[in-house]
């Protein structure tokens, strides 16, 4: 059956094969946090749910985060416009309360290179894998989605990766990924790029995109003129593209989850 999903991006509205009817959603640019802290095994954990109904079953979205982590309120933000789609979100504190402060960038004023000795890959798919057994065993949900920003777009991609416990993944403009990490992807992927961005520039995205093609995996690529690195975001929202490119990759993300996940 054909249903028509209207989508909160001036006023465009999607057709979608699905059986699942979706409420209208809309990313939020400012407001305050809807979901709640729980710490589990020593992960401080932001939940969210639609309609902040606490429930279990149903299908979740794990959130794996940039560098700024759950203190940055555009990243809870985030998050509860996902919830809004019908979704149980989970994310992870993936630094300790470590998390790179919100007055900082990335970029080569700040040099990150002590602070990911402090974080170390083994440290973060610990967490993350900690995290995938509490939404199947805790929450009792068997179908995870896993969205993934900047930092966190590397470990989505290894998550997602067979019998990993991602089911389906989204990442925007993702650092540090790599080619083997690409190659072991198992499950339908959509990737957000930026054109201005450099950590995931147009090489980048080819490069993903031969692999992806040459293993026939379900994918997309969307590529935003005008995006920076950390658009999908924090983007500045005084600038058109910027707010669009952010706008237009939720929307990217709500769609891939509503025919895949």
């Amino acid at each position: 059956m054909l249903r028509t999903i209207t989508l909160g991006l001036a006023g465009l509205s999607y057709a979608l094969a699905s059986s699942v009817a979706l409420p209208n959603v809309f990313v939020s640019h400012e407001g305050e946090p809807q979901g709640f802290f729980k710490n589990v095994s020593g992960v401080n954990i932001y939940h969210s749910y639609h309609n902040q109904n606490v429930t279990t079953g149903g299908k979740a979205v794990l959130f794996v985060s940039d560098i700024y982590g759950v203190p940055l309120l555009e990243n809870k933000l985030l998050a509860d416009s996902i919830a809004s789609a019908d979704y149980t979100v989970i994310f992870p504190d993936l630094f300790n309360g470590d998390a790179v402060p919100s007055d900082d960038r990335e970029g080569p004023a700040l040099n990150l290179t002590e602070w990911r000795l402090r974080h170390p890959v083994a440290e973060i798919d610990r967490i993350v894998g900690l995290t995938i057994d509490y939404i199947h065993n805790d929450l009792n949900i068997s179908r995870i989605g896993g969205v993934g920003y900047c930092f966190g777009g590397k470990y989505v991609p290894r998550w997602l990766a067979e019998g990993k416990g991602i089911d389906v993944g989204f990442i925007a403009h993702p650092s540090g990924l790599e080619a083997a990490e690409i190659q072991g992807i198992n499950g339908p992927i959509t990737i957000a790029a930026g054109e201005l961005d450099t950590a995931f520039n147009v090489t980048g995205r080819y490069n993903a995109e031969a692999i992806l093609t040459a293993k026939n995996a379900t994918y997309q690529t969307n590529f935003y003129s005008g995006a920076p690195h950390g658009f999908a975001v924090r983007p500045n929202v005084t600038i058109a593209r910027q707010k669009y490119a952010k706008e237009a990759s939720f929307l990217q993300a709500i769609l891939w989850f509503a025919a895949w996940l």
